[in-house]
């Protein structure tokens, strides 16, 4: 019996001696494991396999830009011919803010129009005056039936092809084998900024990485691009935020402001940038703020003299806003674009034309390698190595313990009891 309990006892050593040493490399290499999971659980490939595939055709966004002949003579019709040439420069960066107001400074002087937005409404251009003659793939249509109105940094612009605008998270207009490269033709009837970007994206102050170009009355703009596709597999959107670096158009961030329905990096960085305005001056722009859409309080003179202080401040700061990329977003480039004129136009519109060059043959996919399942398999296949054992050995163990409890038990006390009189036996003879 006592033979027994000492072959016992040595196994007993022998294991946490194993498991001392082997403890702190099984414990290493299993965080290696988890980071590994966690940092590298998607890959892109390429694709080429490309006759069933739709591609998007881009979001065309079309916003007016300050003209002051314009101005000026809305504002004779509108205030008279005798009013304070100054009410000119205030209704100027009003109608088309920018994120400055100097004028401001002069309604401590002068009496100022105090209702933005209906300054906004009378002072620019209306859809079905701004674009006309609008055609996709050839086929005429009714150009404020698809340039829906979309809220910007710039003003109600309006967009062609938009998520944000239709307030719909799948694209309209996709080409493939059966359409063709999409191809896009309007006119428009005043100086516009033309946006060229993913259906998911909105315009935004500084933007990088966006197509942009102005376009002046009466002048030509064409634009032949290529696009290059990200395609998400099923599976990536089972994965966390963190691991796939994205996220997707239902996924809000937690300081969501209301202003766009759908997530993308554009759009988080405006609604950054109204949170900072808000927190610096308690309001924010007559452009942000919507009734109806959301409860945001607009700033009023005083307001937009504050934000007129600390404008350097919030464009330094909005660089840190905490955005993540968005999993939808196709890549445009320009393969051609035709040169400014540098005469004084003559027509009475500007004819503007975006074409894709043609279908894509390639696009990149975004895959799951490694998922939960695979991360298990590997730490089980380390536990075995190191310890020999297996999920269905520890029920086992358990199973056992439960059964011999009571054997168990007796040996604990026993050998607790035993060691406590061999040190009272010890205390006692020193």
């Amino acid at each position: 019996m006592r033979s027994r309990f000492h072959v016992f006892l040595l196994k007993m050593i022998l294991y946490l001696v194993t498991i001392y040493h082997t403890l702190p490399f099984f414990a290493s290499v299993s965080v290696s494991l988890l980071n590994s999971y966690l940092s590298s659980s998607v890959s892109f490939n390429l694709d080429t396999i490309y006759l069933n595939w739709n591609s998007t055709f881009p979001a065309i966004t079309v916003c007016e830009i300050y003209n002051a002949e314009r101005i000026w003579d809305l504002s004779d019709s509108h205030f008279g011919v005798e009013h304070d040439m100054h009410v000119d420069d205030f209704i100027s960066e009003i109608v088309f803010y920018r994120g400055v107001c100097s004028s401001c400074e002069d309604c401590s002087r002068m009496r100022c129009p105090s209702n933005f937005t209906h300054l906004v409404d009378v002072f620019r251009t209306k859809c079905h005056q701004l674009l006309v003659n609008c055609t996709y793939l050839n086929k005429l249509f009714d150009c404020c039936d698809q340039f829906l109105p979309m809220p910007t940094e710039y003003g109600l612009c309006f967009s062609f092809n938009s998520h944000q605008a239709r307030k719909v998270s799948h694209v309209q207009f996709t080409n493939n084998r059966m359409t063709g490269p999409g191809h896009l033709s309007f006119h428009a009837a005043a100086d516009i900024q033309l946006y060229v970007h993913a259906p998911i994206d909105v315009p935004y102050q500084f933007s990088e990485g966006m197509i942009r170009e102005t376009v002046l009355l009466g002048h030509y703009k064409e634009l032949i691009l290529n696009v290059i596709e990200v395609h998400n597999d099923e599976s990536v959107q089972d994965l966390s935020m963190e691991q796939r670096r994205c996220r997707y158009g239902h996924e809000h961030v937690p300081e969501r402001q209301g202003i766009y329905d759908f997530y993308s990096y554009s759009g988080c960085v405006v609604e950054c940038t109204v949170l900072l305005q808000l927190d610096n001056c308690n309001c924010t722009s007559h452009f942000m703020a919507i009734p109806g859409q959301n409860y945001l309080p607009v700033c009023d003179v005083r307001g937009l003299i504050c934000l007129t202080r600390i404008r350097d401040k919030i464009m330094t700061e909005r660089k840190s806003c905490e955005c993540m990329s968005s999993c939808e977003e196709p890549e445009y480039n320009i393969i051609y674009n035709s040169a400014d004129e540098d005469d004084e136009a003559s027509d009475e519109v500007s004819e503007i034309r975006v074409a894709l060059v043609e279908l894509p043959t390639q696009r990149y996919v975004r895959r799951v390698t490694k998922t939960i399942l695979d991360f298990l398999i590997s730490l089980g296949g380390l536990v075995g190595l190191f310890f020999n054992t297996s999920a269905l050995r520890m029920v086992e163990t358990i199973v056992i313990c439960l059964r011999y409890r009571k054997t168990i038990v007796k040996w604990v006390k026993r050998f607790f009891l035993g060691t406590v009189q061999y040190l009272q036996i010890l205390d006692q003879s020193t």
